[in-house]
């Protein structure tokens, strides 16, 4: 690969969950989740399922690539299979995502959401974090009940070491942006650690009665991602906590521009305030996979400050894809050398404080 003095981090990839071994961290409480031959095992699961289209995917009329085999036979998705694609691929880091855990903001229950976050943030700690070095799994916080996502959002950073936390841009009983949420951005600014919506499930967002995974998949990530973004901005939290970290990950680059031009409109008609500053000052992360054609725009506009390589693997990408992606920014002829550094690792080393 060319460009070797480009170092190169993953901002987000996918942890595959395996329910036995996360079983070996919950409490008795929780523990019968996780029985195959309980009651009702075929409709309540650990996790909550993502929506109604998802089971599609694999349908003739929704076809989905199907990512490459695990790295040197290890179980995708696991610590050791990431541990060899970034030996493949030559990844300094990568910062890791659940699966199962996607749409974990539609819980209701108190208790168990708490239980299954601790369970979950242990699991990763020990599966992940302490099987290589470079692998930083984001920790999942129970958003719905705040002074409950301070705490383990805490014991996560400072006892467990991982990085920061994901919050589902989807599924929570209010809008990102609602003061009920602020302790547990204040947390987060004074534990200098980021705080990541990522794109998950489909419901409440407008697309719940789609029949094509592929029209969904079109426009679920990204809307809600903007939908979080917008609330983030304009309930003023990005301005009210100035040092907290908010990535928005899994949607594109692309809802970056339609936000810019929009509010640019209402500038003239409502007064609207601008919010382009927020992607100037590297508090902001926006996950890129491969080389985008918006990313051209965006550099002329913004710059590419706020903008940082994603593989999603092992979800819609296997290992040769994820190195294609790297090539495919490597060889843009429209990105300086610093440019590529930036989007290819630097961004993420800064924001994840890697």
């Amino acid at each position: 690969m060319a460009n070797q003095d480009i170092a190169l981090i993953d901002c987000d990839g996918h942890i595959v969950e395996s329910i036995p071994e996360l079983r070996e961290f919950m409490d008795p409480g929780i523990r019968m989740f996780t029985e195959p031959n309980r009651a009702f095992s075929q409709s309540i699961a650990v996790f909550p399922g993502l929506d109604g289209i998802h089971h599609l995917a694999g349908l003739p009329n929704n076809p989905v690539e199907r990512p490459s085999r695990a790295q040197s036979g290890q179980r995708l998705g696991s610590g050791e299979d990431w541990a060899a694609l970034l030996d493949r691929i030559g990844l300094e880091h990568s910062v890791l995502f659940t699966s199962d855990g996607l749409a974990i903001g539609t819980l209701r229950l108190r208790e168990y959401v708490v239980r299954l976050c601790r369970a979950y943030n242990d699991y990763v700690a020990e599966r992940f974090r302490k099987v290589d070095k470079r692998l930083h799994p984001m920790a999942l916080i129970p958003m719905q009940f705040p002074s409950d996502a301070v705490l383990e959002l805490r014991r996560a950073v400072k006892e467990l070491g991982l990085p920061g936390a994901m919050v589902t841009s989807t599924g929570l009983p209010l809008p990102a942006g609602n003061e009920f949420y602020w302790p547990v951005y204040k947390e987060a600014a004074d534990l200098d650690c980021p705080i990541a919506f990522h794109g998950g499930s489909n419901r409440g967002i407008g697309v719940d009665n789609f029949t094509s995974f592929v029209a969904s998949h079109v426009v679920h990530h990204p809307v809600a991602l903007m939908y979080a973004f917008l609330t983030l901005a304009y309930e003023g939290v990005i301005e009210r906590f100035p040092t907290t970290r908010f990535a928005f990950l899994e949607g594109g680059v692309e809802w970056v521009m339609l936000v810019l031009e929009r509010i640019k409109r209402d500038q003239v008609f409502f007064a609207a305030g601008a919010v382009r500053h927020l992607f100037e000052n590297g508090r902001i992360l926006v996950g890129c996979e491969g080389n985008d054609h918006a990313i051209r725009y965006l550099k002329e506009d913004i710059g590419v400050q706020f903008l940082a390589f994603s593989s999603d693997y092992p979800h819609e990408a296997g290992a040769e894809a994820v190195q294609h992606e790297i090539e495919e920014t490597l060889e843009e002829p429209a990105l300086s050398h610093e440019d590529k550094a930036a989007i290819l690792g630097g961004n993420a080393r800064r924001f994840y404080r890697l």
